[in-house]
């Protein structure tokens, strides 16, 4: 009997040894959210980007063919090992809560990205974010970089956060100051694309014009543009002045179009940039 016992209690913990950290982790969640609709593959390992030290914040794209420009720069980031990545991105929809966040997990094909759930706690508790779950299960700007974030930066926890376009300016500095204030150890990934529905030659034009704005760190007229500039003028210009008031420097890693992507022309292009933020007063 005692060994009949013995020997179901060792079945027990060989079956419960099975199950990764990971798996064990998202079991606890009430939502876990599948990304695989935003990137069904993982591609190729990218080339990291050299970033200067000190990175505070970084630019990268979210549309399908620059997937590649933001992996470089988020394997990058894998040197400093963040410990938190907030993640800033537009709402397309245009549903929900003026700025949304999520106490869901991610699942992606490298693994879990866990939510930083006492900072998704706080800004709620404020009344700076609402929570909704359902808008990040549609929402590409956050769902499409997951993957990246489990593949280079594997347990850094996230908070993901999405900003309507029509939203107060007044509102989202102060969502995006207090979460920065209170992170710590943390990255800023913000997931903007820049210049839609131009043909290329014009986007180039933009692309410059858009660059001149953020080398200045001019809130104000970012915060005026439209789509012909960039899909997220209220969060750019939000993340701009905390930056600026931070004492950052900016270099840009890379820009590139829709046609110079694919080669090909495209009688609407989409402009991307992937760019670096960074301390100067830090050695």
């Amino acid at each position: 009997m005692r060994k009949g016992l013995l020997l179901l209690l060792l079945m027990f913990l060989c079956a419960c040894s099975t199950d990764t950290p990971m798996e064990t982790q998202a079991q606890r969640y009430s939502k876990v959210i599948d990304t695989s609709r935003f990137a069904p593959w993982s591609g190729p390992a990218a080339d990291a980007a050299v970033l200067p030290g000190n990175v505070r914040a970084v630019i990268v794209p979210h549309g399908g063919e620059a997937l590649g420009m933001a992996a470089q720069v988020i394997a990058g980031l894998a040197e400093s090992r963040p410990g938190t990545v907030i993640l800033l991105g537009p709402n397309h929809t245009v549903a929900g809560p003026k700025i949304a966040a999520t106490y869901a997990a991610f699942s992606t094909y490298d693994g879990m990205v866990l939510p930083r759930e006492d900072l998704v706690r706080s800004l709620a508790g404020r009344g700076l974010a609402g929570i909704d779950d359902s808008l990040f299960e549609e929402e590409h700007s956050v769902g499409i970089l997951m993957p990246l974030l489990a593949r280079y930066l594997p347990g850094t926890k996230v908070v993901p956060l999405i900003f309507q376009k029509n939203m107060p300016i007044t509102a989202a500095k102060n969502a995006i100051n207090t979460i920065y204030g209170l992170a710590g150890d943390a990255v800023i990934v913000a997931s903007i694309d820049f210049s839609h529905d131009l043909p290329a030659r014009e986007e180039l034009d933009r692309r410059e014009k858009m660059l001149d704005y953020i080398r200045a760190f001019d809130c104000a007229g970012v915060f005026g543009l439209d789509a012909t500039y960039v899909d997220a003028p209220v969060l750019l210009a939000a993340l701009l002045q905390l930056l600026k008031d931070s004492g950052c420097g900016m270099e840009l890693i890379a820009g590139a179009n829709t046609a110079e992507l694919l080669g090909m022309d495209v009688p609407a292009a989409t402009g991307y940039m992937t760019i670096v933020f960074y301390a100067k007063d830090i050695p």
